[in-house]
């Protein structure tokens, strides 16, 4: 009897299978007869090729022609192949590692990226396009003569006689080790259609249904995969249990497991299947959805049996049966409770194995341990690595999970154990009805303790989310990230006394500076450390205190050791008064209102000029829309190509951290830099004559960034002598001074009324008279110094600042009465980007943050490192772009959605510039060792990089094809855009 092959399953139903993709963007169909178009296209091309009886390497973005590119190469009699389309290249090598992949069908959209590292024996055979789907490119290679090539090698003779018998080729995740290649042959896969990948397309193939075919992304927006669930009225679900629960249990129970739910088959697999109490609290009991536990392996082409849970089972205890075997399936059990699964049709060809003789029987370790019960149901107790021994005795982490399951106030949690420090750490997400405080806390650890002896350590540590890989399991890598910045809701101890915890703050101190003792008026920058370090400190301090201090940073950058150990006894003092107050961060909205203007102080324009800062490019013009300045850079400046040149650069004396502010004066035809360094010299140099125009000395260190005055007369810089100097720009005479309360290490930015804005480690923002210097309003802002500049939105009157202590708020430009806060409770460094979707900043706790208008937090995009760079906009495109100090620079769409992302050799504080060069654009940033990169905006590859002497903190400016920025070696440099040599 002839064997039966997936494409069989199709043929028998192909008039009756539609596909529906929906990426929220829009909603696109396909009816049985389009698609059958599209598969028989498929299939021509790869027979015009004879691409038959081989492996197809596909790379393609998930989309409505997904199920015809599958079922095209099952009728050309070949096997598919899908590679990762984020890293292709190192996919496609693996795969050729152990299988021949010699055709590859991708879409046309990542063939550029591709094509400048694969191998030149890669040949472009035909091109085919479809409605709604960027073209698809067949490329084919042959016996390549390059050694360094894998078509070169010999290593597949065994694998070419056996491709006849392939449906499919899978690697896996390679969350556990190195990816594995698993080949699915036809008989192992055909008799249980329900592969975790394979199932969702021949489930509905083999039954005539319509597939709908979702986008990554919405699976990780709860709130748009409901709305897919719903409006495609989805009668067949089968997800892991983390997938579902992160729909939120509200939605679950009111219309997935309602009354008039659409949903006959949920089916839950790749994970423990929920409890029997869950079940129970998720399905109305007007419900018919049919529940199903799904359990298999991948390389057993995953499902192995099957159990269908009927919650009026008064047999079925809290954890649900694994269930039967599936079809041609064995399951066994070790001595030692571990599970293996496989037969004599039940298995898949793994990296270099042979294949096997017909009739041979081949079984696979799971790795799960399961207990059988007098009934003979088999019953999922744990992972082998999740089967903890602690203190000489066994622990199963699936048993405590199930003692949290009827805790009120707690939606969701996953509990991991930490070998390294021997505690279980109990990720928390709170029932947003509920506050998760210090009694809800006590209530969870005393039930763990009262339920299981010799328990380990309990650290608990609260989450918005579970983050979900993109299978749809908790993504254990990420929710390791969060312990260390996200609230820590305490140890599972007493709390310290005041003298322990001095003594943990005396180490620690000592243990960051390097210093044998400690008087008490010591500064911890002075005796050694610096920001980051300081940001350690106090995460180990908060630790092993189990408290937040948002103001501590402030306290350790600027004041003594003494301040220090003041603040953390007033607070330990106050935690013993009150009970731990809610964890989360509390906005405050008032409704936008425009309010009157602020005072107009010095509308006209001196002089027309145009001028970049780290702000961006601005230009100041008193000419109308409808005529605007004449005024151009000389065309001598315009070249072609693009690379750097070094034209001159200036000595200050000390480092320069501070960011040049570059200005061309139209009429006069200057080309201005406005700079300053650690010396108090504050600079401007002409760019054309490179010569210094003037100096002035200030009393203290400048880091603080210079802007000019709407008007074109002035130039204004903070100093370290708690002053705000505005300077005449034609001889660097000081017009006035400002004395705030505190250093000014925030850049002030001006309104087209010449009023200054500045934040000062007082904590204060100012609003100045550009013209005179007489304050106009001032305010606080929070607990934490201003270190941020402030960013103007004018069309709202509205100007945003963000604090030490993690405070971000927007006030009205006119009054400095707040229109909202909001307190994140991690240090910011980085300046607010103001745009019309709202406001974008990144945190000392590896976040990006984008708050809309009305101050709500919408994205929270997780990077590998702090933040302190500041952002730029690309808002032709709705791209933002910023460094991080985990050596990157990333570029994002406004709702978090990768664009791409650069990997630079050290962390980067500097903040991008976006600049347009001929008819390209550019990005440039500098990281921290001081290189110099200058990336392109569409894909973030290096155009040109320049390695200076010295660290770099500065961020760059460019304007009339100079790019100017300030280095540690004392020395502002400042670059020609030339040719290319």
């Amino acid at each position: 009897m002839e064997e039966t092959k997936l494409y069989d399953l199709y043929v028998n139903n192909e008039t009756s299978f539609n596909v529906i993709f929906n990426d929220f963007k829009s909603v696109q169909t396909l009816n049985y007869k389009q698609n059958h178009f599209c598969v028989c296209k498929i299939a021509e091309i790869l027979n015009t090729a004879s691409a038959t009886n081989s492996i197809v390497g596909c790379i393609v973005n998930p989309g409505i022609h997904l199920p015809a590119i599958i079922l095209g190469i099952l009728k050309a009699s070949s096997a598919f192949i899908f590679l990762d389309v984020h890293k292709p290249y190192i996919s496609l090598q693996n795969a050729q590692n152990y299988v021949p992949v010699t055709t590859l069908l991708i879409e046309e959209s990542f063939l550029k990226d591709l094509s400048k590292i694969l191998c030149d024996c890669w040949v472009e055979k035909h091109k085919v396009t479809f409605d709604n789907f960027s073209s698809l490119i067949l490329l084919q290679s042959s016996d390549c003569s390059n050694i360094s090539c894998l078509n070169s090698k010999q290593l597949y003779l065994n694998s070419h006689k056996c491709i006849s018998k392939l449906a499919y080729v899978i690697q896996t995740s390679g969350t556990t080790g190195k990816p594995k290649i698993v080949q699915v042959p036809h008989q192992c896969i055909v008799p249980n259609i329900i592969d975790l990948n394979i199932i969702d397309i021949f489930l509905a193939v083999s039954s005539g249904c319509t597939l709908v075919i979702v986008a990554d992304q919405i699976k990780r927006i709860p709130k748009q995969f409901i709305e897919v669930i719903v409006n495609s009225k989805a009668s067949i679900l089968q997800a892991t249990p983390s997938l579902i629960q992160s729909l939120g249990n509200d939605f679950i129970k009111d219309v997935l497991l309602s009354k008039d739910s659409n949903l006959h088959v949920l089916a839950f697999g790749g994970e423990p299947c929920p409890s029997l109490e869950i079940l129970k609290r998720w399905k109305s009991m007007e419900n018919n959805t049919k529940l199903f536990n799904l359990y298999g392996l991948t390389e057993v082409s995953c499902w192995a049996s099957c159990f269908e849970i009927n919650l009026g089972d008064n047999s079925l205890t809290s954890n649900i049966p694994l269930g039967k075997p599936l079809l041609d399936t064995d399951i066994e059990m070790t001595k030692e409770g571990e599970l293996c699964i496989g037969g004599e049709k039940r298995w898949c060809i793994i990296n270099h194995e042979q294949w096997p003789h017909d009739k041979h029987k081949i079984m696979r370790s799971t790795g799960d341990i399961a207990i059988q019960m007098p009934n003979d149901m088999l019953y999922f107790e744990g992972r082998k690595d999740n089967i903890i021994k602690f203190k000489g005795q066994k622990l199963s982490l699936l048993r405590i999970n199930t003692l949290l399951e009827d805790v009120d106030g707690i939606s969701n949690y996953v509990l991991h154990f930490d070998n390294v420090s021997s505690k279980l750490l109990l990720f928390i997400i709170q029932d947003p009805k509920t506050t998760f405080n210090e009694k809800l806390r006590y209530h969870v650890l005393k039930k763990l303790q009262s339920s299981i002896s010799n328990l380990p350590v309990v650290e608990l540590i609260t989450a918005t989310h579970i983050p979900l890989t993109k299978h749809g399991k908790t993504d254990f890598k990420k929710l390791l990230s969060l312990r260390n910045t996200k609230d820590q809701l305490g140890k599972n101890c007493v709390p310290k006394s005041v003298s322990e915890s001095l003594d943990i703050i005396c180490k620690l101190w000592k243990d960051y500076t390097m210093q044998c003792t400690i008087a008490e008026t010591d500064n911890f920058i002075l005796n050694g450390g610096d920001s980051i370090l300081a940001l350690q400190l106090i995460s180990d301090i908060e630790w092993e205190l189990q408290m937040q201090i948002p103001e501590l940073l402030d306290i350790v950058l600027n004041c003594s050791f003494k301040d220090v150990c003041e603040i953390i006894k007033n607070n330990l003092r106050e935690a013993r008064k009150l009970k731990r107050e809610d964890q989360n961060a509390s906005v405050s909205i008032k409704e936008f209102s425009p309010g009157p203007s602020p005072k107009k102080v010095c509308t006209a324009v001196f002089e027309c000029f145009e001028m970049a800062s780290r702000k961006g490019y601005f230009l100041r013009c008193n000419h109308s829309k409808e005529s605007p300045c004449n005024y151009k850079i000389c065309d001598k400046f315009f070249n072609t190509n693009l690379s750097l040149e070094l034209k001159c650069k200036f000595d200050l004396k000390k480092c320069i951290d501070a960011s040049p502010c570059v200005a061309y004066f139209f009429r006069s035809n200057k080309l201005l830099v406005f700079i300053g360094s650690h010396a108090g010299l504050f600079c401007c140099f002409s760019l054309l004559e490179t010569h210094v125009k003037w100096t002035i000395n200030l009393p203290d260190r400048i880091e603080s960034s210079s802007c000019i005055s709407f008007c074109g007369k002035y130039v204004y810089v903070g100093c370290y002598d708690h002053n705000l100097y505005g300077i005449n720009i034609k001889d660097g005479s000081i017009q006035w001074h400002f004395n705030t309360g505190a250093e000014v290490k925030s850049s002030p930015v001006v309104s087209s009324q010449n009023v200054v804005f500045v934040g000062s480690h007082d904590k204060h923002l100012y609003a100045i008279n550009g013209e005179n210097g007489k304050l106009l309003w001032k305010k606080i802002i929070a607990q934490g110094s201003i270190f941020s500049s402030p960013a103007l939105f004018e069309q709202l009157d509205a100007v945003s600042v963000a604090t030490l202590d993690g405070t971000v708020a927007v006030l009205k430009m006119d009054s400095g009465d707040f229109i909202w806060t909001f307190h994140y409770k991690r240090p910011i460094f980085s300046s607010p980007l103001f745009t019309s979707s709202g406001i974008f900043i990144g945190a000392t706790n590896n976040c990006f943050l984008h708050f809309n208008v009305s101050g709500s937090l919408i994205l929270e995009y997780e990077t590998k490192g702090s933040i302190f760079s500041s952002a730029c906009a690309i808002l032709s495109n709705d791209r933002i772009v910023f460094g991080c100090h985990d050596s990157s620079v990333y570029c994002i769409k406004s709702n978090g959605e990768n664009v791409w992302k650069f990997c630079g050799d050290s962390p980067i504080y500097s903040t991008p510039f976006a600049f347009q060069w001929k008819q390209s654009k550019y990005i440039a940033v500098a990281s921290v060792s001081g290189v110099l990169y200058v990336l392109d905006q569409t894909h973030g590859e290096v155009k040109h990089s320049w390695k200076c002497s010295g660290e770099i903190f500065s961020s760059p400016a460019v304007l009339n094809n100079f790019l100017v920025i300030g280095c540690r070696d004392n020395n502002v440099y400042c670059f020609n855009l030339s040719n290319v040599s």
